[in-house]
């Protein structure tokens, strides 16, 4: 009875990339705690989602102190990167890396969830970001990732209608919005396109007047963050 009322844990759902380029920042040596001091402009869901992942991790302790495995991923060289996130997975998802019952090279997507599910207090959009984060994760450390996992979803037949066609005011807006030779706010003259990160990141906005989920816009505003550190150093 004990364990069936234990709290389940709750996994990281920050994106991978976040956490790791936060990471990259202590190459030259770990400070004595980790805390949201370090996390410059990052929002305050954010810096939590962080700590909650170097937690789950064992990256740090409660308290916010650097453990050994922190050092050896945040400081070493890339073989021993690899090693240590290697061995913090196994760790921190035995249901996943350290079990007979689930094989992270042949599962499919379902069964990914399902152990997630059963193993973590994630569920719905949560649920869909922690497993985004594992599955890179996975991927950096060096596991052979199933490609049932990986792949994309396709569209199921005759699950969606042909998008009505646009009207010819709407379809002329839209050849000019995409028309780099048109009057766009984001000329490619603009300095700040010379940086590929910054570039690629507003190549993933959606088109004006579109439906854009919270979710998604927050995750794109907060990876905007996580750039602008790394490209206009504060000193």
């Amino acid at each position: 009875m004990e364990a069936a009322d234990k709290k389940k844990p709750a996994p990281p759902y920050v994106a991978y990339k976040t956490l790791r380029n936060f990471l990259d920042r202590f190459k030259q040596g770990l400070p004595g705690r980790i805390d949201r001091g370090l996390m410059g402009s990052m929002s305050g869901a954010a810096q939590s989602q962080v700590i909650t992942a170097l937690r789950f991790l064992g990256m740090i302790s409660e308290n916010g102190l650097p453990t050994k495995l922190m050092q050896r991923y945040a400081t070493g060289e890339e073989e021993d990167r690899r090693a240590a996130l290697f061995e913090m997975l196994m760790g921190a998802y035995p249901f996943l890396f350290d079990t007979s019952e689930f094989s992270i090279k042949s599962a499919t997507a379902s069964q990914l969830r399902e152990a997630m599910e059963a193993n973590t207090s994630a569920t719905g959009e949560t649920l869909a970001r922690c497993i985004a984060f594992v599955k890179d994760a996975a991927q950096d450390a060096g596991f052979s990732v199933s490609q049932f996992i990986l792949q994309k979803k396709g569209r199921a037949p005759g699950g969606r209608k042909k998008a009505p066609k646009p009207r010819r005011e709407e379809k002329t807006a839209e050849v000019v919005h995409h028309n780099p030779a048109a009057h766009s706010p984001i000329s490619p003259a603009m300095p700040a396109l010379a940086s590929l990160m910054l570039s690629g990141l507003f190549q993933r906005l959606p088109k004006p007047g579109s439906v854009w989920p919270r979710v998604d816009r927050d995750q794109w505003l907060q990876t905007l963050q996580n750039v602008l550190l790394l490209e206009y150093p504060e000193s």
